[in-house]
């Protein structure tokens, strides 16, 4: 039998320690809540408003007239103001193949008191811009977002997008006050 060189067997004994190094680390990133809006009804809002929330969601590259958006509605019979509602690549939508948070715009709708019928819009998100970087060890690579910024207006019969941008850097909170 032939002897195994010292130099396979120094370069076996780094490999089996630099793989055994990475193994017992924990890689705990919390990536998946890196890009997450959390939208929070203002004390003007009623408890029978918030019960019943509709979410639309539109690509914004629309390839044809006939997009239907996507919908969900939230019911929530305990419901407050100041709760939270979260918007992620993933929540309250099921995310589709690798597309994100940003390629789409959004309309939260409430049920208007005393006409729980008719909907009203709290808010629509024009555009969500989102900035990040995946940052490693050589052992552990985490994505952190270090920019996060949404343009959102309240009123649906304007036409054009939002003008106003608000940059939800370092918190990831949006208040929605209801229209007077």
């Amino acid at each position: 039998m032939a002897p195994i060189s010292s130099f396979r067997l120094t370069a076996l004994s780094i490999g089996l320690l630099l793989s055994s190094c990475c193994a017992n680390n924990v890689c705990d990133c919390n990536d998946e809540q890196q890009d997450v809006i959390k939208l929070v009804f203002a004390e003007n809002f009623s408890t029978a408003e918030l019960d019943t929330l509709v979410l639309l969601r539109y690509p914004l590259v629309i390839d044809t007239l006939t997009t239907v958006p996507q919908t969900v509605t939230l019911i929530r019979p305990n419901a407050r103001p100041n709760d939270t509602i979260l918007l992620n690549n993933n929540t309250p939508f099921a995310q589709v193949g690798a597309t994100r948070l940003n390629q789409y715009r959004y309309q939260i709708r409430y049920r208007k008191a005393p006409r729980p019928a008719k909907l009203a819009t709290a808010l629509i998100i024009d555009q969500v811009t989102l900035k990040g970087s995946l940052d490693g060890n050589g052992c552990c690579t985490c994505y952190t977002n270090y920019d996060k910024r949404i343009a959102a207006r309240q009123d649906s019969s304007q036409r054009e997008r939002a003008d106003t941008v608000y940059n939800l850097r370092p918190q990831p909170v949006f208040k929605i006050y209801k229209k007077r």
